[in-house]
């Protein structure tokens, strides 16, 4: 499987699986300007390509670029309809969705918990089957989704406590920089105080999550979804007083978080 980005091809045999998706997570999307590209991604790939297929990821999202499909392409092998299994094809379930053309495009996909049986149906050219319960399944995200379709999108994300750091949900690990991960933020406790955390719209990234969020302004102390974008280092943290929350100077040289409006390339 390749991917291209600027006239490269990164290539990736099995032993290099997890090595090479640490390059395809720093590409992956965001909707700001100075934020990496996504990745283009072969009609085969799926999201166990990503490393990605784990409980550990349900609820969060990932965005990617289809290629055009090639002449000969086999559309086979996806079941479900609006929903997947998390092991089909990303290209052609979106294809089926209706999210994509055969010419490719842009998707937003997120892993939820497996659903207790899959209906096939013909869409769009591609005919998948049904099938019986899988571990994990898929829906895709386009910013359109009704809101009673979007509550129950919501309703996968985890949901975090006011003292929980990013370092502590998993997400924290250097080959995952350039990915966005989604949280619930509760109302904060009646006992609520401020901690100490560094930085000012790029922040230490063992900060608690949200806390660091209120003073970036993306919730307040009612709670909220908040999407954090794992980033590289940032040699020096500016301190600054927003939203009622003071933060300090500081360096996150490994890497750090910034917070984005959304999760979804549109």
């Amino acid at each position: 499987m390749s991917y291209k980005k600027l006239g490269k091809t990164f290539t990736f045999g099995l032993l290099g699986l997890f090595i090479g998706f640490s390059n395809v997570a720093i590409n992956l999307a965001t909707a700001e300007g100075n934020s990496p590209s996504i990745p283009e991604i072969e009609w085969d790939t799926s999201l166990e390509s990503f490393q990605f297929d784990s409980d550990k990821f349900i609820g969060q999202r990932l965005t990617a670029k289809c290629i055009p499909s090639a002449v000969n392409q086999s559309y086979d092998g996806v079941y479900g309809t609006d929903s997947y299994p998390s092991n089909n094809s990303l290209c052609i379930a979106a294809l089926h969705a209706g999210k994509i053309t055969s010419e490719g495009g842009a998707i937003t996909v997120q892993l939820n918990p497996g659903e207790s049986d899959y209906t096939g149906s013909t869409r769009n050219g591609v005919t998948t089957a049904s099938l019986p319960e899988t571990p994990r399944s898929m829906t895709f995200i386009d910013g359109s989704a009704s809101p009673a379709t979007e509550e129950i999108h919501l309703s996968h994300i985890p949901r975090i406590e006011w003292d929980t750091k990013f370092t502590a949900t998993g997400f924290a690990n250097r080959d995952l920089i350039g990915q966005r991960f989604a949280f619930n933020c509760p109302a904060a406790p009646s006992n609520f105080r401020p901690r100490l955390i560094y930085g000012t719209d790029s922040y230490a990234f063992h900060s608690r999550v949200c806390q660091a969020a209120v003073h970036a302004g993306k919730i307040t102390t009612e709670g909220g979804i908040v999407t954090v974008q794992l980033d590289p280092g940032v040699a020096n943290l500016v301190g600054s007083i927003r939203n009622g929350i003071e933060t300090k100077d500081g360096q996150s040289p490994d890497r750090s978080i910034s917070f984005v409006d959304s999760s979804v390339i549109k």
